[in-house]
């Protein structure tokens, strides 16, 4: 866990649910002496848990800091998770994507370079798309398996958000293979 740009990942069926949870890394020794005291252990890992997560009432204090106090509540160098479009069912050539929460396809995460790197659908895109061959259940689909609707501003958002996030792979031909 120490090594690379880390990891995002959530558990389904926990008890008690909802919650949120970080686990932190910390090496300076006047800190672990803190934290060993709270009862956090000896470290350099530490978990910190919450065990709700009230995002009905977090979305209009957000809404509100933006608005009244020109503030962002988190604001991440660059993306670091996306959501990819995942068959829910076996698909077949030539069919229209339905939305998010529908009945074709699922959502799965995944760090937000690879979804650059490999071409990976994200999820917000998907719908309205149409596939250009056949994708099996449980099959991560990829920008090369579909025709994407014209003129949308999704699309035309997202690809200056990858031109401006990760340039190194935004022009280059994209592919699941």
């Amino acid at each position: 866990m120490l090594e690379g740009p880390g990891i995002v990942d959530y558990v389904v069926g926990a008890s008690p649910s909802p919650g949120v949870f970080v686990i932190g890394v910390n090496e300076n020794p006047s800190h672990q002496h803190f934290l060993k005291y709270y009862k956090m252990g000896d470290g350099p890992l530490y978990v910190f848990y919450t065990p709700y997560h009230l995002c009905h009432f977090e979305v209009p204090n957000t809404i509100a800091r933006a608005v009244l106090f020109d503030d962002a509540t988190i604001s991440p160098l660059s993306p670091r998770v996306d959501v990819v479009t995942t068959a829910k069912i076996d698909l077949k050539k030539g069919q229209i994507l339905d939305g998010i929460g529908q009945y074709m396809t699922y959502g799965l995460a995944e760090n937000a370079e690879i979804v650059a790197r490999d071409g990976l659908l994200p999820m917000g895109i998907s719908e309205g798309c149409q596939l250009k061959r056949d994708i099996s259940k449980d099959k991560v689909l990829c920008y090369s398996d579909v025709i994407i609707p014209s003129d949308r501003l999704i699309d035309k958002l997202r690809y200056e958000q990858n031109r401006y996030f990760f340039p190194q792979y935004y022009e280059e031909c994209y592919s699941c293979e």
